[in-house]
């Protein structure tokens, strides 16, 4: 997987646009398991320095200013950066990567969140990277929050013109059927991009059955993002040097430290340095 192909698809301007209309400023969580992450992070990191890494069009950022006004945001997308900048014109951003975390000292932060998968942007060895940069740049006792794509949800294996989803049961439903036709029909330009990357991308889709990448299929998959299981993250994590406090699941329920296997669409870890 390129991570650079990931940085020019959030680096587009349509994209970035989407960002902006769907996920730009607001008062709402992306799923549950977001929500119970910040909530928990909330209660040991107030008043904190907060690094919001992967800031997009600025979603995140009324909810992480409501724990601390200590805040700093980064994207790797100077596009992202340019609307974030819009949204928030006061407030401190960079154009920066998550795997080289040059401009920032260590222990700087209390609390680190990156959100909306996007750690699944690069690589199964970059991950490794971008997990020791934020051990680095957190303090003692510092909280790490992250969500991440499963390799046994619905989003791996998604195809276009699907009529249900990887892993969820299907039932015939002409509104479903009439919905989706409709979809279409109002971007017909949409449905050639999908089709066009999804089939690009066939020959390099990698499953090791614990971790995957494969494209994904928001923004008409051109996204190809890295998709984790429950074992791989906790793995990841502890190698890392962090303790997990709790693994969310994206309807808000937690995923017990003997469970093996999940069928939740991404994960959000809570994790202390």
């Amino acid at each position: 997987m390129s991570t650079d192909h990931n940085r020019d698809v959030f680096d587009s301007e349509r994209v970035a646009a989407a960002y902006v209309e769907h996920a730009g400023p607001t008062d709402g969580f992306l799923d549950r398991g977001e929500a119970a992450a910040l909530v928990a992070a909330a209660s040991v990191a107030r008043g904190t320095p907060i690094l919001d890494v992967g800031v997009g069009s600025g979603r995140t950022t009324a909810l992480l200013r409501l724990i601390s006004d200590r805040y700093v945001a980064i994207d790797y997308a100077p596009t992202m950066v340019d609307a974030f900048r819009r949204n928030f014109p006061d407030l401190q951003v960079h154009v920066a990567d998550a795997r080289n975390l040059v401009d920032f000292s260590d222990g700087q932060f209390g609390l680190i969140v990156f959100s909306n998968n996007g750690i699944d942007t690069v690589n199964h060895d970059e991950r490794v990277r971008v997990l020791a940069e934020f051990h680095r740049v957190l303090g003692e006792s510092g909280i790490l929050v992250f969500s991440t794509l499963n390799r046994n949800g619905p989003s791996f294996g998604e195809k276009p013109f699907q009529l249900s989803r990887p892993t969820q049961r299907f039932t015939f439903s002409l509104e479903r059927g009439v919905t989706a036709v409709g979809r279409r029909l109002l971007d017909p330009a949409g449905v050639v991009r999908s089709v066009a990357n999804w089939w690009s991308a066939r020959s390099r889709v990698v499953d090791r059955g614990t971790w995957a990448v494969a494209p994904l299929a928001a923004h008409d998959f051109a996204p190809f993002m890295h998709f984790t299981t429950v074992a791989d993250v906790r793995r990841l994590v502890t190698d890392a040097g962090f303790t997990i406090s709790e693994i969310f699941a994206d309807d808000g329920s937690i995923v017990a430290p003997d469970v093996l296997t999940s069928s939740a669409d991404n994960f959000t870890v809570f994790a202390r340095k």
